[in-house]
């Protein structure tokens, strides 16, 4: 069975600084990009269905 640590000594164990990672490095590579979408004119969400009115045939909420 381990001795639980008195106050300060689990700190004394732990006391090197923390390493951190290399930051992320942004990349602009061309066939990394998101393809355009050309829908600027849409008047509805992409997951809505086309011809019916926004919330159409959901279930009511409450």
């Amino acid at each position: 069975m381990r001795a639980v640590p008195q106050s300060g000594e689990a700190m004394m164990e732990n006391d090197a600084p923390t390493k951190h990672p290399t930051p992320a490095r942004h990349s602009d590579n061309e066939k990394s990009r998101m393809p355009e979408r050309h829908d600027s004119g849409r008047k509805q969400a992409p997951h809505d269905q086309p011809g019916k009115a926004p919330g159409e045939g959901e279930l009511p909420v409450g």
